[in-house]
């Protein structure tokens, strides 16, 4: 779910337009190995991970288009790196698998996945936890050092630079990895699930009832469905991004907590955190404040011109770390969910946790972290 419109559209062809929603085929895997319930890049990069592992017939099934929810509306950064210290050390090494896969369907992916390999600028104050276990990484630089990076900034500080991160279009990315699922229907709702003997038998949904021999449902929150009976604690965090017209100023790729300059010159800013605004629609208040951020650090930009304003909600739970786990009590049902500001980053290796767990029926060492059944502490 989103509001306003995301430069990420604007980008890509009638081809990949096409691909986030091709509708519902005409003769639908009514009874598939594997069913995905969920669109976004989650849910896609498991379809695509259980097709290469193999494990039978997949159907991913979306209720609106693919990328519709947080996916089409994130900034699309693959920065592993600027998570150690500052995310538990699980989740560093997660992102840092999934980037690597990332860089990998770059190459092995028939037109790539339009990965932009990027450096990342960090600038003081640094968080706390990034100080004191920073990333072997990380090259400190003085603020004179600073400066020569960045001549248009207003007061140069110091700053920490990771090489060779990386940036994708996420529409772009999810359109071209679902090209690689067996089949996708969208428009499609899950609406209730029959549960017998410790398994999933059946998904009903708006296309009719459909027989799993697995499912997967990765649907942001955790699902709320008839039948299932999940109780797990999330909630959604809307968040604010803008884009600007191309400008004069040159980054050096990603500066946080700044910008990250675009192909064509544009700056992408914003990220927010607005937990306390109830609207359901694009702030004109956060956009503006943002724009006003980006002249504060560049002074050259006071006039700039906001070309995109969009929002997002991102799925959280409690402690801000995602759920990827079978569900208790069903042996053929598993849930990825509330990967909060890290779900274009970490889809690729949670996509293979769980194509390894469907595949082998056992519990991937990597997947311990993320259980369901966890304190969720904020």
């Amino acid at each position: 779910m989103g509001s306003g419109r995301a430069i990420w559209v604007d980008q890509l062809s009638t081809g990949e337009l096409s691909a986030l929603d091709p509708g519902v085929p005409e003769r639908l895997d009514r009874r598939p190995d594997v069913l995905v319930v969920g669109g976004g890049i989650l849910g896609v990069a498991t379809a695509v991970a259980c097709r290469d592992a193999e494990v039978g017939s997949v159907l991913l099934i979306e209720s609106r288009h693919l990328g519709s929810g947080a996916t089409g509306g994130a900034a699309g950064l693959l920065v592993p790196e600027a998570h150690q210290g500052t995310d538990p050390d699980a989740l560093a090494n997660l992102a840092r698998a999934s980037f690597a896969r990332w860089r990998d369907l770059e190459v092995t992916l028939a037109g790539g996945v339009g990965f932009a390999d990027l450096d990342w600028l960090g600038l003081a104050p640094h968080p706390d936890g990034f100080l004191n276990h920073p990333s072997p990484a990380a090259e400190w630089l003085s603020a004179a050092e600073v400066a020569q990076l960045l001549p248009d900034l207003a007061q140069p500080v110091q700053g920490v630079r990771i090489r060779h991160q990386g940036r994708v279009n996420p529409l772009r990315a999810l359109s071209r990895l679902a090209a690689q699922v067996p089949q996708i229907a969208t428009g499609v709702t899950a609406t209730a699930v029959k549960v017998r003997g410790g398994r999933v038998l059946a998904v009903s949904s708006s296309a009719g009832v459909i027989a799993p021999g697995t499912v997967v449902f990765a649907t942001g929150l955790p699902p709320d469905l008839d039948g299932l009976g999940l109780q797990v604690p999330a909630s959604l965090v809307k968040g604010h991004l803008v884009v600007t017209e191309p400008v004069p100023v040159v980054l050096p790729g990603s500066v946080a907590p700044v910008a990250t300059q675009l192909e064509d010159g544009r700056l992408l800013a914003g990220g927010t955190l607005d937990a306390d605004d109830p609207t359901t629609g694009v702030s004109a208040e956060v956009t503006d404040r943002i724009r006003a951020g980006l002249a504060t650090a560049f002074p050259g930009l006071r006039h700039v011109r906001l070309t995109h304003r969009w929002c997002c909600w991102r799925p959280r739970h409690p402690d801000g770390l995602p759920v990827i786990d079978r569900i208790p009590g069903l042996g053929n049902a598993w849930i990825t969910s509330g990967h909060y500001r890290t779900g274009i980053l970490l889809g690729p290796a949670t996509g293979s946790m769980l194509a390894q767990w469907i595949a082998t029926g056992n519990r991937p060492a990597n997947a311990a972290p993320w259980t369901i059944q966890r304190e969720f502490s904020s």
